[in-house]
C-alpha cells in the first residue's frame, strides 16, 4: 500500500514538472530553467517573467491581444534585433517551436497567424516585458529628485559615448574601397537576403548608432524601403530587387574589410556557386512556373 503511495506521489511530481511553464522563469542573470523534459538549463540574461496565475489575464478579452499579428512579428525582429536574447531561448521562453515560429514570420496581415502558438506566446513575453518596464519606471520616477537627475545624466552620457562611436565608425566604413567595385560603384553581391536581414538586425540591435544614420550610410536610403525589406518573408531572393539588399551588402563588405574580417564558408560557397555576376537583383519569392504537358499529371 505504501508502494503504491509513493509510486502516485512521484508521478504527480513528475507530471507538474512536465507542465512547468515560462512563468517559472525569475529574475535575470545566470540561473536555471525546467525545460519540458524537466533538466535544468542554464541561461544568461533571462529577460524577467512575473510567475502566471489564474488572474493574470482577462479570460474573455486577454490583455495580450492588444496587439495584432503584424506587430507582434515586428516586435520580435526589433527584440531579436537587440541580441538581449538568442532566438533559440526566446522560442524556449515562449513555449514555442521552431515551425510554428518561422509559419508565423512569413506570414502576412493583421490577422495572419492568429491561431499560431506563435502569436500567443510572444505577445503574452511582450506584454510581461511591458508591464515591468512600467515598474521600473514608477520606481525611477518614486526616487528623490536629485537620484533621479543623477540616473538619468549617466544614462544619457553612455548613449552619447555609444553614438559618438557610432559616427566614427560610420566614417571609416564609408572611406573604404571594395576591390570588386566597377566604375559605376556596382559589386557582384554573394550574401542573399536573409543574410543581409540578419546582419542589419545585428549591426542596429547594437545601437551604436541610430536607424536614420545607418539609413544614411547606404546612400540616403528610404526608410520604407527598409522597412519592405526586413518586412519580407524569408528566402536567399526574397527581396533582392529592394535598394537595401544591394546597398546593404556593400556596406558590411566595407566593414568587414575594415575590421580584417574572413569570408565565411557560407561565403566562399556562395562565391563559387554565383560566379562573377553574384547573386540575381531581382525579386525571388519561391515560386515556379511547371508546364505539363496533355498526356502528363503533376
Amino acid at each position: 500500500m505504501e508502494n503504491a503511495v509513493l509510486r502516485e506521489t512521484t508521478a504527480v511530481a513528475e507530471a507538474a514538472n512536465v507542465m512547468a511553464t515560462t512563468g517559472d522563469v525569475l529574475a535575470i542573470g545566470p540561473q536555471a530553467i525546467n525545460t519540458l523534459a524537466g533538466h535544468p538549463t542554464h541561461m544568461n540574461n533571462v529577460v524577467e517573467i512575473p510567475s502566471e496565475s489564474d488572474e493574470e489575464f482577462d479570460e474573455d478579452n486577454p490583455e495580450w491581444t492588444k496587439w495584432n499579428c503584424n506587430q507582434i512579428r515586428t516586435k520580435i525582429r526589433n527584440f531579436l534585433g537587440t541580441k538581449e536574447m538568442t532566438q533559440t531561448a526566446f522560442l524556449k521562453l515562449c513555449n514555442i517551436n521552431s515551425n510554428s515560429y518561422y509559419r508565423f514570420m512569413n506570414l502576412k496581415g493583421p490577422y495572419g497567424g492568429c491561431n499560431n502558438q506563435t502569436y500567443e506566446g510572444a505577445a503574452i513575453f511582450f506584454y510581461r516585458r511591458e508591464k515591468k518596464e512600467k515598474k521600473e519606471k514608477a520606481k525611477l520616477k518614486a526616487l528623490k529628485p536629485k537620484d533621479r537627475k543623477r540616473k538619468a545624466t549617466e544614462e544619457k552620457e553612455q548613449k552619447t559615448k555609444k553614438l559618438k562611436t557610432g559616427d566614427e565608425l560610420l566614417k571609416k566604413i564609408q572611406e573604404v574601397q571594395v576591390p570588386e567595385m566597377d566604375e559605376e560603384g556596382n559589386v557582384p553581391v554573394y550574401d542573399d537576403c536573409d543574410e543581409i536581414r540578419n546582419k542589419i538586425n545585428y549591426f542596429l540591435g547594437e545601437k551604436i548608432v541610430t536607424k536614420v544614420a545607418f539609413l544614411r550610410a547606404l546612400g540616403d536610403v528610404n526608410s520604407n524601403s527598409l522597412r519592405s525589406f526586413m518586412n519580407l518573408k524569408r528566402g536567399a531572393g526574397s527581396g533582392a530587387a529592394n535598394v537595401v539588399y544591394r546597398t546593404a551588402y556593400v556596406f558590411f563588405e566595407k566593414k568587414r574589410i575594415l575590421e580584417g574580417g574572413k569570408k565565411t564558408k557560407k561565403r566562399l560557397d556562395n562565391e563559387a556557386k554565383q560566379g562573377r555576376k553574384g547573386f540575381p537583383l531581382r525579386h525571388d519569392n519561391g515560386m515556379r512556373w511547371v508546364y505539363v504537358g496533355k498526356d502528363e499529371s503533376v
